[in-house]
């Protein structure tokens, strides 16, 4: 299923789902609880440049839910990981790996829509470390730059907690010899909790 696909189909599985959801949700108006703990997790899809060197991967998120009292949208402060494998293993060996991973520092902004429905936005620090077996030098690579994020989701109610899906796509631009492409382009597609 290439990645654009995957996002449409994740955004319908949404809409669809939009009457099920009634319940106050955290980020919108009338939440009594400022600050949220969020624990996620899911598949990445790699797209553009990115989507030529690896597979699909996993990632894992931590972040804060602050609901600011007035203030229309919610504060997301969110930590992520993100390991993909290389399309072409690297030799196994003592110092040898074949997964390029990314760490992730973000600050978003959600909007709550009607019946359980968000858009997110936001920046932040992006480190990408690719093994040697992909980069141009033939040796370990990393860098960090400013990436950006924009999705939406659906959360809902399960039991204590409050149950989400969510699709972003996101970005980083580096150096064109330092990894062999130009553009770090990512589809997180999450499943997550807020308690």
């Amino acid at each position: 299923m290439s990645p654009a696909r995957a996002v449409a189909v994740s955004l319908l599985v949404l809409s669809a789902h939009a009457a099920v959801a009634r319940a106050q949700m955290p980020g919108m108006p009338g939440n009594t609880r400022p600050i949220n703990l969020v624990i996620s997790g899911g598949m990445t899809v790699p797209a553009a440049d990115l989507a030529d060197l690896h597979d699909a991967g996993l990632h894992f998120d931590a972040s804060l839910l602050l609901n600011i009292p007035g203030f229309p949208v919610a504060l997301r402060p969110e930590f992520s990981l993100t390991r993909f494998k290389l399309k072409e293993p690297v030799l196994t060996g003592a110092n040898t790996d074949d997964v390029t991973q990314m760490i992730a520092a973000m600050g978003n902004l959600e909007l709550p829509l009607a019946g359980g429905l968000y858009v997110l936005a936001g920046g932040g620090i992006l480190s990408l470390s690719l093994p040697g077996a992909a980069s141009t030098g033939g040796t370990d690579e990393s860098a960090s730059k400013f990436t950006f994020d924009a999705g939406a989701g659906f959360r809902f109610a399960l039991g204590s907690a409050r149950g989400f899906v969510e699709a972003r796509i996101g970005a980083a631009s580096y150096d064109q010899g330092k990894f062999g492409f130009s553009k770090a382009q990512f589809i997180p597609i999450t499943f997550g909790l807020v308690f």
